[in-house]
């Protein structure tokens, strides 16, 4: 019995190990940019337009998708703050099921398509905000939701700028801060980042923001991480833009992004 029961705990932690080893190239693998990209269908500007009719409580409210739906819709922020700035970051989850169950019933899109002011994402069960659709292109890779070192969505424009989205699998038991600094301790030890991150936490939804100095460009990288526990998997957004080459308007469209990158 002992010695069995010995088998099953090596086999647990040989298990956790492969789990850990796998989130941690999801985090550095997404934090660094867009090398390794594989690209399945080039993405279309613009999108779906129209209106979505949701009843919270016993009201009835229309949500214009020609809006962003952060605001339109009542989702509670945090605030990080990195280098003198302030970002508003938006909870990880949609609480409302009547808001969730109308998103996933829109009729179906496709992967690289804009819905107006919105990025949405029915499979994955997420959206974010993109304040200029005209200027940026989406890249879909459905190898992506079984290989979390691809990502499964990456927004992009000419500049260089670009948003990387991930999903992997999450330990039981492990939660946002221990999943953000485990992370952060593994890259610092192997050399992918070589400071320590401004990181800010929203614990309810379990949601993290992180502001890094990227050793490749000595610039500004954005990393948003929630853990949907309901599904035991967890998702990683990256924002990156070139500091030679991004403007001022396009620096903030993507910091936008990340920002308002939610679950549904």
């Amino acid at each position: 019995m002992n010695e069995n029961a010995t088998k099953d705990s090596e086999s647990l932690g040989i298990e956790k190990q492969k789990t850990i080893r796998l989130v941690i190239i999801v985090f550095a693998t997404l934090l660094l940019g867009s090398a390794g990209i594989y690209v399945v269908y080039q993405g279309t500007m613009g999108g779906g337009k129209g209106t979505l009719t949701v009843e919270p409580g016993k009201g009835k409210i229309s949500l214009s998708l020609e809006k962003p739906i952060v605001d339109q819709i009542n989702i509670g922020t945090s605030t990080a703050s990195a280098q003198g700035n302030d970002i508003q970051f938006t909870e990880g989850k949609i609480t409302d099921p009547t808001v969730s169950n109308q998103l996933r019933g829109l009729s179906p899109s496709q992967p690289t398509q804009f819905s107006g002011k919105n990025f949405i994402n029915q499979n994955l069960g997420f959206f974010l905000t993109v304040l200029h659709p005209e200027n940026w292109q989406v890249i879909h890779n459905p190898a992506g939701l079984q290989n979390p070192t691809i990502p499964v969505n990456s927004i992009y424009n000419q500049e260089g700028s670009h948003l990387n989205i991930g999903v992997g699998p999450i330990m039981p038991g492990m939660d946002i801060q221990m999943f953000v600094t485990q992370n952060i301790q593994q890259m610092i030890q192997s050399g992918v980042i070589q400071q320590m991150p401004t990181v800010s936490y929203d614990f309810p939804s379990q949601t993290a923001f992180a502001v890094f100095t990227n050793p490749m460009t000595m610039g500004q990288s954005y990393q948003k991480v929630i853990i949907d526990r309901a599904r035991s998997r967890v998702f990683v957004a990256s924002a990156n833009y070139n500091q030679a080459m991004s403007s001022p308007a396009a620096i903030q469209d993507l910091i936008n992004m990340i920002a308002t990158f939610t679950l549904f």
